[in-house]
């Protein structure tokens, strides 16, 4: 297939969550780039449509200016990271709204600062409190089918699993959980969290899930640009084999050319 047939292709089959349409169906973080240039580059070599930026960031006191510099006319996806209750991400949410004029949201809400992983029973609280308001919400969980069930039927927009802990780089904890919820969720369904290289990417893209939101293993990069734009690739690789459909499984040799010559 000719890069401009890939490109049509990919073009053609978009990605809806919630209100939104996109046709990347990778997702970047702005966090831990070397500089800011850097990130910008990165960004724009990854194709994303979709930036997440933690609100944690303006607490801090750096420079508006220059956190959003490098996410340009991409659209914004706000995001609790680094909270550890509901009531906190609750509060962060519409600061978020006021602040950035969108009703987008990432709700993320940690166990631990030395943990990293979703603390569900206060995700639980917080998504049922910001379903009632006009949030479209983009929520970070773990693997378990009833609690990711139960986010979708609170009409949460995209449903983003850990494949395993932030900023880990491990790739994958259950691979065999992802498809589990793949075969048993049907909202958007995004991995989030935890992957290192792009061939992870198109494992999850291969099973059929919606997207990948990647930030740690590209802004950590030798070569972040460089990683952005494999990413973007391994993604979009993933997509279409996904598409094509993938041969059944067997147990046993089946030749590809005639072997009744050899009776």
């Amino acid at each position: 297939m000719t890069e401009s047939k890939l490109s049509q292709q990919l073009a053609a089959d978009s990605l809806e969550i919630g209100t939104q349409v996109y046709s990347s169906r990778l997702i970047v973080g702005t966090g831990k780039y070397p500089s800011e240039d850097i990130a910008e580059k990165a960004i724009n070599f990854s194709g994303a449509e979709l930036v997440t930026l933690a609100l944690k960031r303006f607490d801090k006191g750096e420079s508006s200016e220059n956190i959003l510099r490098p996410i340009g006319n991409k659209n914004l996806l706000p995001n609790t990271a680094g909270v550890l209750t509901a009531d906190e991400a609750i509060r962060s949410a519409h600061i978020s709204k006021e602040l950035f004029k969108t009703n987008l949201l990432k709700l993320e809400i940690i166990s631990s600062a030395a943990n990293l992983d979703p603390n569900m029973e206060e995700t639980l609280k917080a998504a049922r409190s910001l379903s009632k308001e006009d949030f479209e919400i983009y929520v970070y969980c773990d693997r378990d089918i009833d609690n990711c069930k139960k986010l979708e039927d609170m009409g949460c927009v995209a449903i983003m699993p850990l494949g395993s802990s932030i900023g880990s780089g491990r790739g994958f904890d259950n691979l065999i959980d992802l498809e589990k919820l793949r075969s048993q969720i049907s909202q958007v369904l995004i991995v989030d969290a935890g992957l290192g290289v792009p061939s992870e990417a198109s494992t999850v893209m291969e099973m059929g899930y919606d997207a990948v939101l990647v930030n740690s293993a590209i802004a950590q990069a030798k070569d972040p640009t460089r990683m952005a734009e494999s990413f973007k690739k391994g993604v979009e690789a993933g997509r279409l084999a996904y598409l094509a459909g993938r041969i059944p499984v067997s147990d046993k040799a089946k030749a590809s050319s005639p072997t009744s010559f050899l009776k």
